[in-house]
């Protein structure tokens, strides 16, 4: 069996539409070939590519004309999601101006007015921008994980956006549906973070009554010369918070990690680190040691809960 014809180079390595492929000079039995794969109806991409959610959401969006949304538009981004959504098998799309929503099979179609400021037109894919598609979670995650995800949106490095940006946005979206819900987040959403354990951390703090602390707050000694910036902290008394993610069992990280404590503690410092399993209680109903920790801590140093 003859080799197909290599495909021009506008095609390679991408999906392409069948109307694509016939203006690109492709005939039909062409693109029936071995060498291409089908992410989707109408769809074409070379089979030596990987089908990735990125490779499919293009192959749907070229197809139809809508935009990537929703959960789709949140991975593609980055976004932390609950494990329940990480399998991307449905992608969803959100269709522009006003036009039916799509109907096709793996996908989620929606039909909303999107602004042209919440459409990010990227090099392969549109899809709703951060804010729009931090906005449209809210229909879709729990409270917490909808902080989660725009503590995310405001991260320490390279941020997605910013308060400003934010409250701005949310001023245009009162009486939609989410606006409530989205609202409630705002209030518990903070800038700066580096993980969303750490904010998961630190709403499993407050929720059970202790002050929040402060994020990445620098730590200085007495002369004025930069320490640290501990992921949590409580100034006032003198607490460092750290959470400690899988990476710092690796053996570089953990002495790292020990010396890191270690200048905190020479300097009058009280160091509480945590870990998933603080985080997780032992048993229903049981309070997580991540509490009992920072509450003792707290004690120690003379808080009082207020009455």
């Amino acid at each position: 069996m003859p080799r197909p014809r290599p495909l021009p180079p506008a095609l390679q390595a991408q999906p392409f539409t069948i109307r694509q492929a016939t203006d690109a000079g492709l005939t039909r039995r062409r693109t029936r070939a071995l060498d291409l794969a089908s992410p989707c109806h109408g769809v074409r991409a070379p089979a030596a590519v990987e089908i990735t959610l990125l490779i499919r959401a293009r192959g749907l969006a070229l197809a139809t004309g809508a935009v990537v949304s929703h959960l789709s538009a949140a991975a593609l981004w980055g976004f932390p999601l609950p494990l329940r959504f990480e399998d991307h098998k449905t992608i969803h799309l959100t269709s522009r101006g006003g036009a039916r929503a799509v109907r096709r099979k793996s996908v989620c179609g929606h039909r909303l007015p999107l602004a042209e400021d919440e459409i990010s037109d990227g090099r392969y894919v549109a899809c709703t921008s951060p804010l729009r598609t931090w906005f449209d979670l809210a229909g879709i995650l729990s409270l917490q994980d909808l902080v989660i995800a725009g503590d995310f949106l405001l991260r320490r490095k390279s941020p997605l956006s910013t308060p400003d940006a934010l409250d701005s946005f949310l001023e245009g979206k009162k009486g939609r549906a989410g606006y409530p819900k989205a609202m409630k987040a705002r209030v518990l959403i903070r800038a700066n973070t580096d993980s969303p354990k750490e904010t998961e951390l630190r709403l499993l703090l407050t929720a059970a009554g202790l002050p929040e602390p402060g994020i990445n707050v620098p730590m200085f000694d007495g002369t004025g010369g930069w320490i640290q910036d501990p992921d949590m902290s409580y100034e006032d008394f003198k607490i460092a918070i750290q959470y400690d993610g899988g990476h710092h069992a690796a053996p570089a990280q953990r002495r790292s990690d020990i010396y890191r404590d270690e200048n905190a503690r020479s300097l009058g410092w009280l160091v509480v680190v945590l870990t998933q399993l603080d985080l997780d209680p032992f048993a229903p109903g049981i309070e997580p040691s991540a509490v009992t920790k920072v509450r003792a801590a707290l004690t120690s140093r003379g808080w009082k809960r207020a009455r």
